[in-house]
Parts: C-alpha cells; structure tokens; sequence
C-alpha cells in the first residue's frame, strides 16, 4: 500500500492500474483492493487529500478541490492566477467556446489567459476562421478529477461549485458575517 500511495503522490497525474500492478508486482484485482482500501483511509481520516477512481481505470491522488482556493497561491511557480482559474472555469462549463465570445465576456485579459492555459496543456486551441475554438483536455480533467466526457465533467463542476459555494457559505455564517 505504501508504494502505489507513493506513485500516486510523486506521480502528479493519474495512472493507470496497469501502471499501477507494474509498479508493485501485483495483479490488477489485487491493486484495485489496495486501491479501495486507500481511498477509504484517505476519506476517513478527512485530511487535505484523496484518492480517487477516474474512467477508464485511472487513479489519482489530489488536493481536495474545496481546498485549491485557499492554498493554490502557494503552488511553487503559481499553477494558475485566480483570473486564468476563472477563464479556466468559463471554458469548461461553457465548451466549446470560440475565443472571441469568450473575450466578449471575460475581457481582452483572456488572451493570456488561454495562452498560459495552452502551455499548461489544461486548453486546446484549434483555428477556426479568424479566432481559435476552446475545449478543456484529458489533463485538465484528470488534473481536477473530473470525467472526460463533456457532459459528465460540465454536471461535475456545477456539483463541486455549488459545494463550494455552500461550504463557504456555512463558514460565513458560522463566523456571523452574513445579514440574519
């Protein structure tokens, strides 16, 4: 258990469970088992991480989601400004989306926005007439464990949102910042 925990950790994507039964030696029934039992301590001892299942035999271990807007600024480097996640955000739930509607709605800003989003291989931009059509990738999906069928993942950030959304929404008024 102690070394797909640490091939998921220093790995920094998803893997698979081929992957995974290679690493250890062991047969892929027998890593999923570890794999379940992993995934359950990490869920039961509610800390910052987790190990989740992706489609098509794909695992990850992760920063709980809630939890980026938080800490993400102490990435090493900056994975992403709160501008870029935001543009992030907008492409996914809206993709496809042409580059031009989208700097209708979000400003010029997002020019580097997607430019920086492409080098992070979280965007592809592929030509179309004079702007460029924006779908979210395989690694922005797995990066954020999410599935990578459009549907799926659009439902799944509107789910994760609207935790978010209530979370924090518990906490402010836990703290008596919001009107009774």
């Amino acid at each position: 258990m102690i070394t797909l925990e640490a091939a998921l950790y220093v790995s920094g994507r998803a893997l698979t469970l081929d992957e995974l039964a290679d690493i250890i030696g062991k047969s892929q029934s027998t890593v999923q088992k570890i794999l379940d039992n992993l995934s359950f301590e990490y869920n039961k001892r509610d800390g910052a991480l987790e190990v989740i299942a992706l489609p098509k035999d794909r695992y990850v271990m992760q920063l709980k989601p809630e939890l980026t807007p938080r800490v993400g600024k102490l990435i090493q480097g900056g994975l992403l400004t709160d501008a870029t996640l935001k543009t992030l955000m907008y492409i996914a739930l809206k993709q496809p989306i042409i580059q031009s509607n989208l700097v209708e709605q979000r400003g010029t800003h997002s020019y580097d926005h997607v430019r920086d989003l492409v080098d992070k291989k979280f965007v592809d931009a592929v030509p179309e007439g004079r702007s460029k059509l924006l779908t979210t990738t395989k690694l922005f999906a797995d990066y954020f464990g999410l599935d990578n069928d459009r549907i799926k993942l659009k439902a799944q950030l509107k789910f994760k949102f609207k935790k978010m959304f209530d979370s924090q929404h518990e906490t402010e008024e836990a703290a008596g910042l919001t009107p009774s």
